[in-house]
C-alpha cells in the first residue's frame, strides 16, 4: 500500500518551535510499514510542507495527534474522508476522546502499539481480517460506534521497531535525533497523561538494543525522549557505561526527577557520557502545590538539585507547571526569584492544563470549572479553567510576565560576561518565543476575550460565548 502518515503542527506557536523535535510513534509505526515492504512517507509540517497531492493519492492516512494538535488533525481528516482516502487516527487525546475523533476519521487507535494495529488495519482493509478482532481499534458500524477491546501493554520495548526518522520529510534539517528509552513513570502526578496512556509501571529498552541503534545512527547530538530518563538508576548506569566505553560519547539532554542527584555515581557517568542539560521537573516553588499533584519531593530537593547539577558542570532547565488551586500570584512571582536567585539555565513555565484522561481533567470537569474546550488551547501556554486563587486573566498574565522576569536583558548580559554562549542561545530564543507570542494574532484575540486590561478582568466562567464569538471572526 501507499501509506502516508502526517504528524499536525500546533495551531499556536509554542517553545518547541526553535528547535523542532517529532514524537517518535509515527516513524515506529513508519519503520514497521517499511518493513513490510509498504511505502512510506512522513510529513511534520514544521520541518516540510504537506505534499496533498502525494497525500491524497494514497491508499491509507495515518495522523497521529495530541490534545493541542487534535483540532487540526480533525481538519485534515475531514479534508481527506471528503476525497475518500481511508483514515486512521491515533494518539493520547482521541485515545480517551474516541467518540469525538470518530465524527472526522474513520478509524481510531486508541492506546499504544500503533505499530501493530496499523499492520492489523491494513490486513482488514485487505480482507484478510475483521476490523472487530484488531484490539485497541476503533470504528463505526451501521452508524454505531464500536470500540474494540483495548490492546495490551508491550511487555518488552525491544520487541518494538526502531524509529526511523529518515522517513520523515525534511528530515535533514533535525538538529537533535530523538532516541527513546522507556515508557511510563513510577510516580502518579495528577495532571500528567503519561501515566494514564502508558501506565505507572516503567518498561525500558535493554541497553544493549539502544546502543545498537546509537552505533546505527551515530548521532551527533541527542535528547533522550524518556519522560523520566532515571527512573531506573542501574539500568541507565549500565547504558551510560557503554556509551562511554563504546565511544558514544556526544552531548545529550533529557529529562529527569530532582532526586537524580541523590546519586554521585550516576552524576559523574552523566557528565561523562555527555550529559550537557537535565530537564527537571521541579512543577512548583510551593510546597502545598508539590503535594497536591503528588510529586513526592520537597522545594529544598528541588534547590539541591540545582545547585549539585552546577557542581557537575550540566546546565539545569526547570519546568514548572502553574495554576493549582492552592497557587496564587505571589506563587508564580516566587517562581521567578527561585528560578534567578538559584540561577536555573533555562526554564519553562507551563500552565496548569486539564488533558483528557488525566485525574485533573475529571476532578476539574466534575466541578464545571473547564470554560473553554477548543482543544488548540490545551498546550499548557492558555489558561481553560477557573483558577481557586486568582482569574484566568490574572494566572495568564502573570506567567507571561515572569517569563518576562526571568528572560531580562540583564540575565543575557551575565551569560555574555561568562562567555556561556550555549545558555545565551537559548535564552534569546525565549526571549524572541515571548514576543512572537504576544503578536500572534490568535494569542491578542485570546488575550482580549480574557480581559487584558485591566489585570484580572472578567470572571473566568463568563469567557465561553465571548472566545466563541472572537473565534469565529478569525
Amino acid at each position: 500500500m501507499k501509506i502516508r502518515l502526517i504528524e499536525p503542527a500546533p495551531t499556536h506557536i509554542n517553545m518547541f518551535s526553535y528547535t523542532y523535535l517529532p514524537r517518535l510513534g509515527l516513524p515506529m509505526i513508519g519503520a514497521a510499514l517499511k518493513t513490510a515492504d509498504h511505502d512510506v512517507v512522513i510529513y511534520c509540517p514544521e520541518l516540510r510542507p504537506i505534499d496533498w497531492a502525494d497525500v491524497l493519492a494514497a491508499d491509507l492516512v495515518g495522523l497521529s495527534s495530541t490534545t493541542s494538535t487534535a483540532p487540526a488533525a480533525y481538519e485534515m481528516a475531514d479534508k481527506l474522508r471528503r476525497s475518500g482516502v481511508p483514515t486512521v487516527i491515533g494518539g493520547s487525546h482521541v485515545t480517551f476522546m474516541a467518540d469525538e475523533a470518530l465524527e472526522h476519521a474513520d478509524y481510531v487507535a486508541r492506546g499504544e502499539g500503533g505499530d501493530a494495529l496499523m499492520l492489523d488495519l491494513i490486513d482488514a482493509l485487505e480482507g484478510r481480517r475483521a476490523l472487530a478482532t484488531i484490539p485497541g481499534l476503533s470504528f463505526r458500524r451501521d452508524g454505531a460506534a464500536i470500540h474494540n477491546q483495548q490492546r495490551k501493554r508491550c511487555p518488552d520495548l525491544d520487541a518494538l521497531p526502531v524509529p526511523d526518522v529518515s522517513l520523515i520529510a525534511g528530515s535533514e534539517k533535525l538538529r537533535l535525533t530523538p532516541i527513546m528509552t522507556s515508557w511510563g513513570c513510577p510516580f502518579a502526578c495528577n495532571f500528567c497523561s503519561v501515566t494514564a496512556m502508558f501506565g505507572r509501571a516503567y518498561r525500558y529498552r535493554s541497553a544493549e538494543h539502544v546502543m545498537a541503534e546509537l552505533e546505527e545512527k551515530r548521532p551527533q547530538r541527542i535528547f533522550f525522549y524518556d519522560d523520566n530518563f532515571a527512573a531506573d538508576r542501574r539500568r541507565l548506569k549500565t547504558l551510560l557505561r557503554m556509551m562511554i566505553a563504546g565511544g558514544r560519547v556526544v552531548p545529550w539532554t533529557a529529562q529527569a526527577r530532582a532526586d537524580v542527584v541523590k546519586d554521585p555515581e550516576l552524576l559523574d557517568l552523566m557528565r561523562r557520557s555527555g550529559c550537557e542539560r537535565l530537564a527537571i521537573g521541579i512543577e512548583s516553588v510551593n510546597q502545598a502545590t508539590l503535594d497536591g499533584f503528588e510529586k513526592s519531593q520537597s522545594v529544598e530537593d528541588v534547590a539541591r538539585a540545582i545547585d549539585t547539577l552546577h557542581e557537575y558542570g550540566i546546565a539545569s532547565h526547570g519546568m514548572f507547571v502553574l495554576g493549582a488551586d492552592t497557587d496564587s500570584v505571589e506563587t508564580i512571582r516566587d517562581t521567578a526569584r527561585f528560578a534567578r536567585g538559584h540561577e536555573i539555565d533555562t526554564l519553562m513555565l507551563n500552565i496548569l492544563t486539564p488533558a483528557p484522561g488525566t485525574r485533573l481533567f475529571a476532578e476539574l470537569d466534575e466541578a464545571g470549572r473547564i470554560f473553554d474546550r477548543h482543544w488548540d488551547l490545551y498546550d499548557a501556554q492558555h489558561v481553560v479553567f477557573t483558577p481557586a486563587q486568582m482569574t484566568a486573566d490574572e494566572l495568564q498574565q502573570e506567567v507571561l510576565r515572569a517569563y518576562s522576569r526571568f528572560y531580562s536583558a540583564g540575565q543575557g548580559l551575565k551569560y555574555v560576561a561568562a562567555l556561556r554562549f550555549g545558555p545565551l542561545a537559548l535564552h534569546g530564543w525565549h526571549w524572541w518565543f515571548l514576543r512572537r507570542w504576544a503578536r500572534e494574532s490568535g494569542n491578542r484575540a485570546y488575550l482580549k476575550m480574557l480581559g487584558r486590561a485591566p489585570l484580572g478582568g472578567r470572571p473566568a466562567m463568563q469567557l465561553t460565548a465571548d472566545h466563541t464569538a472572537v473565534r469565529s471572526r478569525g
